[in-house]
């Protein structure tokens, strides 16, 4: 009697506790690029039949950004390649949509990885940089360890539009490239005339101002300026912010004044006067009039008020 009562009451317990149930729900998501069924489904089993279930490989999972049907007969199947079919419980509907699990890139992301790029990239100068970016979309990813990558358009910054590509990498590896839109507005100190200077006039302390501004071209002059050494090559009204394409360096020989016509031919040396006939900066090839013959020579400007002309 006692051993019909010990097979009775515990037989039953350890029947219910080896049994297994595999509950997949009607929409998963999978990380990877196949599907395994211990990333799908809850599976109720001892240790080691568990571990040989969620082993079972479904076949390649959809692409990021796709879905597509993991069918109930499919999963019943491989259950049966493994001769644990009869002893599981299945428990999922007909069909079970399965998605590519994945993160989303915000719009504040790009942003601070703008700005970020921008803080190393800008000029000691500036003084004030905002930007105004155009829409940023936000993006849906693959899952990983995310990292934005920024190249530039153009080299250094401009005010205005800058355009640059973000290399979205994910573990290490390219997923997209986006291109992004921003408006810069810089403001730095700038050089702006006092007066009205004509061409060829040379720059002095009393011409200039000190004054911040917006910068519209990305041309203005912002590093510091010496003066006696520039002179403007255009017209240029009062209240002009000066830029690199105003300002040229002083030639060291002017045209129409004397110099030093050194003659060479092999060991003999023979220095005259000349009269410049056009500037010169140093290594520059100028026309020169001898002062004594009144002949036109083409010289080497070696310094200043001195040129070379090389006999053979």
């Amino acid at each position: 009697m006692l051993s019909f009562l010990f097979l009775a009451g515990f037989l039953p317990v350890t029947a219910a506790e080896t049994e297994i149930v595999i509950t997949v729900p009607s929409a998963v998501e999978v990380a990877g690029d196949e599907m395994i069924l211990g990333e799908l489904a809850e599976i109720t089993a001892p240790p080691e039949q568990r571990e040989k279930i969620a082993r079972i490989n479904l076949g390649r999972a959809p692409r990021f950004g796709d879905t597509a049907w993991l069918y109930r007969t499919n999963v019943l199947y491989a259950l049966e390649r493994t001769g644990l079919a009869s002893d599981c419980t299945l428990e999922m509907p007909t069909k079970v949509r399965v998605g590519r699990a994945g993160q989303l890139l915000t719009a504040g992301q790009i942003l601070a990885a703008v700005e970020a790029y921008l803080r190393a990239e800008a000029s000691p100068h500036w003084t004030a940089w905002r930007v105004e970016p155009s829409r940023l979309q936000e993006r849906p990813l693959p899952c990983g360890e995310l990292e934005l990558k920024i190249e530039g358009e153009q080299s250094p910054l401009k005010p205005g539009r800058n355009t640059f590509r973000i290399r979205v990498v994910v573990d290490g590896a390219v997923f997209i490239t986006l291109p992004v839109t921003i408006q810069l507005t810089i403001e730095a100190p700038v050089y702006v005339t006092t007066q009205k200077l004509e061409r060829y006039t040379e720059l002095s302390a009393d011409r200039l101002s000190r004054e911040v501004r917006a910068l519209v071209t990305g041309k203005e002059w912002l590093t510091p300026l010496p003066v006696e050494a520039y002179w403007v090559i255009r017209d240029l009204p009062a209240g002009k912010v000066l830029t690199s394409e105003d300002l040229q360096e002083k030639p060291v020989i002017f045209k129409g004044s004397k110099v030093r016509l050194v003659l060479e031919s092999g060991p003999v040396q023979v220095e005259l006067t000349a009269q410049a006939e056009e500037h010169g900066w140093l290594g520059d090839r100028i026309t020169v009039t001898n002062l004594g013959s009144n002949q036109k020579l083409t010289a080497t400007v070696t310094g200043p008020g001195m040129v070379e002309v090389t006999l053979e």
